[in-house]
């Protein structure tokens, strides 16, 4: 029973969903992440547990609205310090032996799960189930090891220099080949710690190595960090403006800030969805490391993330989300709750 003091905007949130959902043509097209978050500040008011209830609806028509494919001409966009993982040097080699998947279905996947896992020990993800987790990645092109069965292994093309590029094609069509429905760009181009390009470099490379698998896979965008000019949104919008004819399914970011700042991180990722009208995935997130804090900051952005295409918690590692035991730490039983 929905209260009285929320029916109204809980009417009006739905409203706006299904008039736009049915609006043809749009000026740029509707995804159901941007709806997500217009909905989760207008019914911030009738609390959680009502929200869980109001939003049944939504989530049925929500699998209704397919992801977009194409060149990203059809989409570009108008407006003009983070830690990440670095790929196993085993991550190189082509996979020896075929890996069991999950399936997925447009830009999201079948299972409803949109958690993943990011990790460097392939180990440390046994203890995760298909009904806890839907993929997984290690910043490489190989699983480096065997995921269980209906977790699937998503390769990455961490940067436009050798041995990443040498070694991509095959290592692709292998992780195809073993039931890898996405392939991902390059780890924080925009940042000089990690994959480093300009902005025409990455599109030069993209044009390369990514376009090649078009059709046979769909491509997750460049994951660029939250940081300000010329990093961030600005890298990416030259980016797009660079690859015109590129395909691009899904955008990704990173984003790390205080976890007291629970409100910028849902604003920015509201924001940025807005703005580009596309797919989006979390390919990492975290906060500062204060252990309480950050466990019910993760509590609370879990509600919110599984609003967008897919998310991952940086990281899988012993003392994060898995204790040294094998088993779950408190803040991976929140992640997966």
């Amino acid at each position: 029973m929905i209260s009285a003091g929320c029916q109204t905007p809980a009417r009006l949130g739905l409203g706006y969903f299904e008039k736009r959902l049915s609006d043809e043509p749009l000026r740029r097209p509707v995804s159901p992440e941007h709806t997500y978050t217009v909905l989760w500040h207008i019914l911030q008011a009738c609390g959680r547990a009502r929200w869980k209830e109001i939003r049944s609806p939504w989530r049925q028509a929500q699998v209704q609205h397919k992801c977009r494919s194409g060149a990203s001409a059809t989409w570009s966009s108008t407006a003009s310090a983070t830690a990440s993982g670095t790929p196993t040097s085993s991550s190189s080699s082509a996979a020896s032996s075929p890996t069991s998947t999950g399936s997925s279905s447009g830009c999201s996947f079948s299972s409803g799960v949109k958690r993943g896992l990011s990790y460097n020990d392939t180990s440390l993800t046994s203890q995760f189930s298909p009904s806890q987790i839907s993929w997984a990645y290690n910043w490489g092109q190989t699983a480096s090891g065997s995921l269980r069965e209906g977790v699937m292994f998503l390769p990455m093309l961490w940067s436009d220099s050798d041995p990443f590029t040498s070694t991509w094609a095959t290592n692709t069509q292998a992780a195809i080949d073993n039931g890898a429905e996405f392939l991902m760009g390059f780890n924080g181009p925009d940042l000089n710690t990690q994959a480093n390009m300009t902005p025409e470099q990455a599109a030069q490379a993209w044009t390369t190595y990514m376009e090649p698998f078009a059709g046979k896979a769909k491509h997750v965008g460049p994951a660029i960090t939250n940081g300000g000019a010329p990093m961030g949104e600005v890298w990416l919008d030259q980016f797009l403006g660079n690859c015109t004819q590129c395909t691009i399914n899904v955008l990704a970011i990173h984003i790390y800030d205080s976890t007291a700042n629970e409100v910028y991180y849902q604003s920015y990722i509201s924001d940025f969805v807005g703005k580009y009208g596309k797919t989006t995935w979390v390919t990492e997130v975290r906060g500062a490391w204060q252990r309480l804090r950050v466990q019910s900051f993760l509590g609370n952005m879990v509600s919110f993330l599984d609003g967008i295409g897919a998310y991952a918690w940086f990281m899988d590692t012993v003392g994060n989300l898995v204790n040294s035991d094998g088993s779950l730490t408190s803040l991976a039983e929140t992640y997966v709750v």
